[in-house]
């Protein structure tokens, strides 16, 4: 059986693991944080980074992130790794499909009136608000995010109720200034920086036609659809990321919650992705 390590023990890292299980031997993983080099992801140890690889028998080395994956992949080469033995192309099929759709989408002419805004719930470093940003130039982008990582009060809702694993701070890397480099129409957009949905409070009534939800834990997502759903244009779509993950079960509990307390029964459609769905507003 194919011997292969995992690169990323975050999140994206898990949801590989799973996928692939049951098909290869999987050793364990490799991280650049040192945080977690000598504890375990999944029951496997985490060992190290690219250099704890050097000089060991292995088949495969699956990079578990995309926005590290140019650092990784050198990392791997300098420790000795072998090009063929490096595989992206678990977080490139994921994050590509999330681009297409969001770039077919923003094509289509649903008749929406001028001036809609888009928004992005979960921004961590900015990669997919930038496509956001490119897909619809002329709008303004309202970006929701701690930028500090995960809130502890939304990490205790996950305990409780058995929802995820997360840790409070957890995608801390990240910050205002990286992620508005990164936009190609940094002008219009704005930061609310801040515990969701209390940055909701001074943000000027929008007519939404594009808004993602990538908060990944049952609190924000739920807030967000609450905040979101009634302002969407109609046929506008609320992309929610990780609804099919088994890691992130409070993604689909809030999404059933809000059908619940309002009502609606909402159009979902998965976007090929094997993660997220598009939320449709009639």
């Amino acid at each position: 059986m194919k011997r292969v390590w995992i690169f990323g023990a975050g999140r994206t890292g898990g949801n590989i693991f799973r996928q692939i299980q049951s098909e290869v031997s999987v050793e364990g993983f490799l991280d650049n944080d040192t945080r977690y080099w000598g504890t375990e992801k999944e029951g496997l140890p985490i060992i190290g980074n690219a250099e704890a690889l050097r000089g060991q028998q292995y088949d495969e080395v699956i990079i578990a992130s995309l926005t590290a994956l140019p650092v990784m992949r050198r990392q791997l080469l300098e420790a000795g790794g072998a090009p063929l033995r490096i595989n992206t192309a678990y977080v490139e099929t994921q994050f590509n499909a999330r681009i297409n759709f969001l770039r077919d989408f923003a094509s289509m002419d649903i008749g929406a009136p001028s001036g809609c805004a888009v928004a992005e719930g979960g921004v961590f470093q900015g990669d997919f608000a930038k496509e956001i940003n490119a897909c619809f130039p002329t709008c303004t982008l309202h970006l929701f995010d701690t930028f500090e990582g995960f809130d502890q009060r939304d990490i205790e809702v996950e305990i409780a109720r058995s929802f995820s694993e997360e840790k409070a701070s957890h995608f801390n890397i990240t910050s205002e200034d990286l992620v508005r480099g990164k936009l190609p129409h940094p002008a219009q957009c704005v930061f609310h920086k801040g515990y969701f949905p209390e940055t909701t409070r001074d943000v000027p009534e929008e007519n939404y036609i594009f808004v993602s939800l990538d908060f990944d834990l049952y609190n924000p997502t739920l807030e967000g659809l609450r905040y979101f759903y009634p302002r969407m244009v109609s046929r506008g779509v609320i992309l929610v990321d990780d609804y099919f993950l088994p890691g992130y079960l409070g993604v689909p509990n809030a999404i059933s919650d809000f059908e619940n307390e309002t009502g609606i029964r909402l159009i979902k459609l998965p976007i090929g992705d094997h993660c997220g769905i598009a939320i449709v507003k009639p």
